[in-house]
């Protein structure tokens, strides 16, 4: 199969240095690289949210959050928090 990416220059570079280094083609230097990143992910557990991503308590469907962000906001102005009382 054939395919287009887009690698930086500086990264580029650096791959045909190693290429011609290791008289290896960049399709070579790709593959195997390609292959040991899928190798080492397919290794790894796959990321499951925890316990602090997780909504805790009861979920309101009807919760509207920029309701209750206004609210707060008028109850923070209702209360000046902004001033400074003077001696």
């Amino acid at each position: 199969m054939k395919t287009t990416v887009e690698i930086r220059d500086p990264l580029m570079a650096e791959a045909k240095a190693v290429c011609a280094m290791h008289n290896i083609t960049m399709k070579g230097l790709i593959e195997r690289a390609l292959a040991a990143e899928i190798e080492k992910l397919a290794a790894q557990p796959r990321w499951q949210p925890t316990d602090e991503f997780l909504w805790h308590g009861p979920v309101d469907p009807n919760y509207d959050a920029d309701v209750a962000i206004d609210q707060m906001y008028l109850e923070m102005m209702k209360n000046d928090f902004m001033t400074v009382e003077e001696d």
